[in-house]
């Protein structure tokens, strides 16, 4: 066997930092040429990347020009020829038989190329004001797809402000976050239809079953937002607990069986039979998920209010326009479930209805951003009013919600940071861990504005999403 050697150009790498700084984070090795490497791949990346991304706007323009040029011709086509099957039909058979030269040389298949071809119709026709940064690759046509996947919902004569405020978000967002602010905006300017659509769609709510393989079955169940997440948060609750619960009496286990052998005692039946739960979260939320339904009792059959009330309650965050709550027969907006997901006022109105108290959310009319309302520990309200700002995991381009993510102190507790809403900020597990290992760094900027700056390139600004109203200078009226 013969060692090998690495070339002599490659760097070498760092060496583990075996000590930790004062507030117990590791501090950055010494790189020897790595930074240098790694912020000549971010360029090379990034300029690829664009190329890319250039060429599939490229590719839609095309497209674009297959979908009219079979609209010419079926046009021709049908024009005083009954025989001619109709229109639509018609130009489905010119579009395929125009894109199948596409596809056969790069294995695509015609559905798709049809599908991609009328987007591109629809994108460059509709929203023709997105063409421009899409040459400039300051979109991408994975953003404008977020933009057509929600245009339906809005309102004709609202759809030139959906499409520069969706292209305004769009340029400094990630494809996620854009793919929710579309659908949230769809929702508020066609607020009075939104609600009509939510109160048809309730009407058609139902539960299906579909046989897969292997023994398993998917069971489905269309039902409101609200109602939804409340049942999912639940069940979550509920395995983390049994969870923590099998956790806890395993390691008990394990210490009397170590006791056992040192003192050359007998385990008890107990012990000897004990046998660890391998569960995941997962595998434990769809257990508990079949238990519940099979042996509950439905609250609707029960004859008393309190009878089999829940130990653990679901927790949900709903953010209700207080016009919109005051005023149910004229929305002038839409509610959120966890500051993501439009949901119906009618839903949201019920369970205004059954809550115990109400928490005010005072926002800025400038900027329509959260104001504010020392232990370690946060408290509860320092908790809500932070989960209101920040909605998500203030990462740049995460969307895991805030409500399933840590709160971080900014500058570390250890090395003197205060528990205050201008240090703290929701991360996810991943980016909170990313966080404290570096070489990523954060502050605060103020108003839940946060600055992170990456170990190469320049700083990135994130900020939360607005919650309120957001008040534009007009220009004063002539004088007469």
């Amino acid at each position: 066997m013969t060692a090998t050697t690495p070339d002599d150009d490659s760097p070498e790498l760092p060496r583990r930092a075996k000590k930790h700084r004062p507030d117990g984070t590791t501090p950055e090795p010494e790189t020897d040429g790595l930074n240098e490497l790694f912020s000549d791949m971010t360029g090379t990346f990034v300029g690829v990347f664009k190329a890319v991304k250039a060429g599939e706007f490229a590719m839609t323009l095309i497209l674009a020009k297959a979908y009219e040029g079979a609209e010419l011709r079926t046009t021709w086509q049908t024009e005083g020829r009954s025989y001619v099957a109709n229109y639509d039909e018609q130009l489905r058979l010119n579009l395929r038989s125009v894109l199948a030269s596409f596809g056969v040389p790069t294995n695509l298949s015609d559905v798709a190329l049809i599908n991609r071809a009328y987007d591109a119709h629809r994108l460059t026709t509709e929203f023709g004001n997105w063409c421009e940064p899409l040459q400039a690759v300051e979109v991408t046509m994975q953003h404008a797809g977020a933009l057509l996947r929600h245009a339906n919902k809005v309102p004709e004569d609202r759809r030139d402000e959906y499409s520069e405020r969706v292209l305004d978000f769009a340029r400094t967002a990630t494809v996620g976050q854009t793919e929710t602010f579309a659908k949230k905006l769809a929702a508020e300017l066609g607020a009075a239809e939104f609600e009509e659509t939510c109160e048809r769609e309730y009407a058609e709510r139902r539960v299906t079953i579909e046989d897969v393989d292997f023994g398993m079955t998917v069971i489905t169940a269309t039902v409101r937002t609200g109602e939804a997440h409340a049942l999912y948060d639940l069940l979550t609750r509920q395995a983390i607990v049994l969870r923590d619960e099998h956790r806890d009496d395993a390691k008990a286990h394990r210490q009397r069986v170590r006791e056992a052998a040192d003192t050359g005692t007998a385990l008890s039946s107990a012990d000897a039979e004990f046998v660890e739960d391998p569960r995941t979260l997962d595998q434990i939320r769809a257990d508990l998920f079949i238990e519940t339904i099979l042996t509950a009792t439905p609250q609707s059959i029960l004859e008393s209010h309190t009878e089999g009330a829940a130990r653990i309650t679901a927790n949900v965050s709903i953010l209700i326009p207080v016009m919109s709550l005051r005023n149910p027969d004229a929305p002038r907006d839409v509610a959120t479930i966890n500051g993501m997901n439009p949901m119906s006022m009618a839903e949201a109105r019920e369970f205004a209805g059954t809550a115990s108290c109400f928490h005010r959310l005072l926002t800025d009319p400038i900027t329509g951003h959260a104001l504010t309302v020392d232990t370690r520990k946060p408290t509860a309200e320092m908790r809500r009013f932070l989960q209101a700002r920040d909605q998500t995991c203030i990462f740049p381009g995460c969307r895991r919600s805030a409500t399933q993510s840590e709160l971080d102190h900014t500058h570390p507790w250890a090395a003197g940071g205060n528990t205050s809403v201008g240090n703290m900020a929701h991360l996810c597990v991943r980016h909170h861990t990313l966080k404290h290992q570096k070489p990523w760094r954060c502050r605060h900027k103020g108003n839940g504005d946060m600055e992170w700056i990456p170990p190469f390139g320049d700083p990135i600004t994130v900020q939360p999403a607005r919650v309120g109203p957001v008040f534009e200078p007009v220009e004063d009226p002539a004088p007469f």
